[in-house]
C-alpha cells in the first residue's frame, strides 16, 4: 500500500513527532515558506503540517486538489485559514492544552523577573556595579495584586501557582461569568470580574491570556494602559497580535506604566530594530512560553499522531473544526 504524502513546513517542536510521520506517511519537507513555491509542492499531498510563521492560505489550499487534512506544529491556529478549510471540508488539528503548564510557568517567571529587577540587576553586574543594590527597586509579590484577561487553560494554571504558591491576591476577568463554568475561581479563592477596565486599574500585575482572533487583534492599547498605575507592569505570552504595540512602547517609554514582560510579538518573529527591544523596563523572550523540552514532545507526537490517523479514516482527537467530521 502506498504511503500518503504529507508536506512538512519547518521542523516539527520534536524530533520524536517528526519520526512518527517519517513511518507512517511519504513526508515532502521544507524550510522555505513563499505562497507559490507551497503552492507547487502542494499539488499532490494529502496532508500538511506547518509551524509559524508559515501560513497556509486559502490559494495554497485550492492549488491541493488531495489535500485530506491541515495540522499545525503546536497549539495555535492563527497562521491557518481555518474558515476556508472548513468550506472545503477539510480538517484542521493541533494540540490545544498541552502547553498549558509550560506557558504558565513562563509568565510566571516574567513576573517574578520583573519584581526582582532579575535583568537590572544582571547588567549592572556585568559591569561590575555591585552598588546597583542601593539604585534599583525590588518587589514582594505576596499581597500584590495581579489581573489576569482570560480565564483558559493556561491562566488558569498561572492562577494557580500565583495564588497557591506567591500568595498574590488574583482577579481574573472573563466575558460572562457562569457559576458552573467558573467553579475554580471560587475553589481557589479569585475574584472574578467581567470589567476589564477595573482589572487593569487596580492590577500591580496584567497577565494576558486570550486568543487572537478579529475582535481581541490590538485590543489591548493605550486606553487600558492610561488606566494603570505608573507602579504597574504588564506580561503577555499570549499572542503579540492583541496588544497595540505602538501604544504599549509610549507607555513604557513614557513610564506610564513600570515595565513589560513579553514573550509574543506582532509579527514574529519581530524586527531587530522593533524599538520595544530596547527599552530598559523590557524583558522580551522569543516565543518560548511553550517550548520546553517535555511540551514539545507531547505536541509534536500528538500531532503528528493526529494527522495520520485522519488519513487512515479515523477520528483524530483535538480538531478544530469537528463540523467537517460530520459533513
Amino acid at each position: 500500500m502506498n504511503k500518503p504524502k504529507i508536506l512538512q513546513i519547518l521542523s516539527m517542536y520534536h524530533e520524536a513527532g517528526e519520526a512518527i510521520l517519517q513511518e507512517g506517511a511519504e513526508v515532502i519537507r521544507t524550510d522555505v515558506y513563499d505562497s507559490d513555491h507551497l503552492c507547487a509542492l502542494a499539488r499532490d499531498v494529502d496532508g500538511i503540517v506547518l509551524r509559524a510563521p508559515a501560513k497556509i492560505t486559502r490559494e495554497i489550499i485550492d492549488a491541493a486538489p488531495s489535500l485530506k487534512v491541515i495540522s499545525g506544529a503546536g497549539v495555535g491556529l492563527d497562521n491557518i485559514d481555518v474558515g476556508y478549510a472548513t468550506e472545503k471540508n477539510i480538517p484542521v488539528l493541533h494540540a490545544p492544552s498541552v502547553n498549558g503548564v509550560s506557558t504558565a510557568e513562563h509568565a510566571v517567571t516574567l513576573i517574578m523577573a520583573l519584581a526582582k529587577s532579575l535583568i537590572g540587576f544582571h547588567h549592572e553586574m556585568s559591569q561590575g556595579n555591585y552598588a546597583s543594590r542601593t539604585v534599583l527597586k525590588t518587589y514582594e509579590l505576596k499581597g500584590k495584586r495581579v489581573g489576569i484577561v482570560g480565564f483558559g487553560a493556561i491562566a488558569k494554571e498561572v492562577a494557580k501557582r500565583l495564588k497557591l504558591g506567591l500568595e498574590m491576591e488574583v482577579t481574573v476577568w472573563v466575558r460572562s461569568y457562569d457559576k458552573a463554568k467558573h467553579g475554580l475561581a471560587e475553589e481557589l479563592g479569585l475574584k472574578v470580574t467581567t470589567d476589564l477596565d477595573h482589572l487593569f486599574a487596580e492590577s500591580d500585575f496584567v497577565s494576558l491570556h486570550i486568543p487572537l482572533n478579529q475582535e481581541t487583534r490590538g485590543s489591548i492599547n493605550r486606553h487600558h494602559f492610561s488606566l494603570m498605575k505608573p507602579t504597574a507592569y504588564l506580561v503577555n505570552t499570549a499572542r503579540g497580535g492583541v496588544v497595540n504595540q505602538d501604544d504599549l512602547y509610549e507607555a513604557l517609554k513614557t513610564g506610564a506604566i513600570a515595565g513589560a514582560g513579553l514573550d509574543v510579538f506582532d509579527p514574529e518573529p519581530p524586527a531587530a530594530d522593533l524599538p520595544l527591544l530596547s527599552l530598559p523596563n523590557v524583558i522580551v523572550t522569543p516565543h518560548v512560553g511553550g517550548t520546553t523540552v517535555e511540551c514539545n514532545y507531547i505536541s509534536a507526537t500528538t500531532v503528528a499522531t493526529n494527522v495520520l490517523r485522519v488519513l487512515a479514516g479515523e477520528r483524530p482527537q483535538h480538531i478544530a473544526n469537528p463540523e467537517v467530521l460530520e459533513a
